[in-house]
């Protein structure tokens, strides 16, 4: 458990050094309201995003809001890298491990499912506002 929290710290820090890739990340509203270690944890966690969607230019966050019913995004979360050499591939992960697929077409439906996530979701500045509001909320 250890190792995979060093892992994501370390990831982390890819965003705000030398040469931070771009980053598009999109989340469910009910996952920024769905309570995980508290009011406080929760509080600061949002504020963390806002503050990296507001200071590192290549990070742009979009939320889906709670008004939106049924979209592909609730089949689970997924990343889409473009790696140096210009081939796209996507990173499944679930509770038992990662798989990394670069099947050209299995690519293509992932970024179908993508780009319909995106079109639910709101313009990164109104989801600034709605993660700072949501973040304000969560009082002790």
């Amino acid at each position: 458990m250890e190792q995979r929290a060093s892992a994501r710290l370390e990831r982390q820090a890819v965003l705000t050094g030398e040469r931070p890739p771009q980053l598009v990340a999109v989340l469910d509203e009910h996952v920024l309201r769905r309570p995980v270690g508290g009011p406080l944890v929760m509080r600061e966690q949002l504020r963390r995003l806002v503050k990296l969607a507001t200071e590192q230019p290549r990070v742009r966050l979009h939320v889906v809001p709670a008004s939106v019913g049924a979209y592909p995004g609730v089949a689970g979360a997924f990343v889409l890298a473009t790696l140096p050499g210009g081939e796209d591939v996507a990173y499944l992960d679930d509770q038992l491990k990662g798989q990394v697929i670069d099947d050209t077409e299995d690519v293509l439906a992932i970024r179908a499912s993508w780009e319909a996530i995106q079109g639910e979701a709101l313009p990164p500045r109104q989801s600034i506002e709605l993660l700072t509001e949501v973040a304000e909320s969560w009082r002790s």
